[in-house]
């Protein structure tokens, strides 16, 4: 099973944060009875988060020897949490919960990118009573992960289709286009890697 609990969280800490943070996995896994069996863990991190806790009070004059203990404290204390992490992933059940009670963060998964790109949507046509042109308007699902859109038109009823404009937004001005007929139009989008969606539902148009 994959690790829950989360590492990198403390290790991000201030110095003060730290210490509160490990505090409250102290005080709840040695007050709740699941984490029993981790006791003498527990108490390690009692101690050794008293030790950091002095540890800061003595640094606060700056001086040589005052620094390094309380740098070498803080190593110890990312240690036993560390262990009590591992410990954390290697007898849980799945459940969030088993972490965040111990007061640890959880692990999350990233969200993965689909490969596929989506077809653009709503695709509309109109006329502004110019010969041979038409405005084609539609919409992106996840317009970020579109480089171009390209369109298509068909004059036989989707028999045959002939390229036409690409553009990177979402309107298109279509020019050229044979006129006083019934025309299909469809659109697709290009992404990176070469990534194509499929075409959207065609549209029909009477031009002018």
């Amino acid at each position: 099973m994959k690790p829950l609990a989360r590492k990198t969280t403390f290790k991000k800490l201030s110095q003060a944060d730290l210490a509160s943070f490990a505090q409250n996995v102290y005080t709840r896994m040695s007050t709740k009875p699941e984490y029993q069996p981790f006791a003498e863990l527990v108490a390690l991190l009692g101690t050794q988060l008293e030790t950091y806790k002095t540890s800061l009070a003595y640094a606060v004059n700056r001086g040589i020897d005052q620094v390094a203990q309380k740098e070498q404290a803080k190593v110890d204390l990312f240690s036993i949490l560390d262990r009590i992490a591992d410990q954390l992933n290697v007898n849980h059940t799945g459940l969030e919960t088993w972490v965040l009670n111990a007061g640890m963060d959880v692990v999350k998964d990233r969200s993965v990118t689909p490969i596929d790109l989506d077809p653009p949507q709503n695709l509309r046509a109109a006329s502004r009573g110019v010969r041979g042109e038409a405005i084609l308007t539609f919409s992106l699902i996840d317009p970020n992960r579109v480089v171009n859109n390209g369109m298509e038109y068909s004059s036989d009823n989707g028999e045959t289709w002939h390229n036409g404009t690409y553009s990177t937004g979402t309107t298109m001005k279509v020019k050229g286009l044979p006129s006083r007929q019934s025309v299909l139009f469809r659109v697709c989008s290009f992404g990176t890697f070469q990534r194509k969606s499929a075409w959207s539902e065609p549209v029909e148009m009477f031009l002018s």
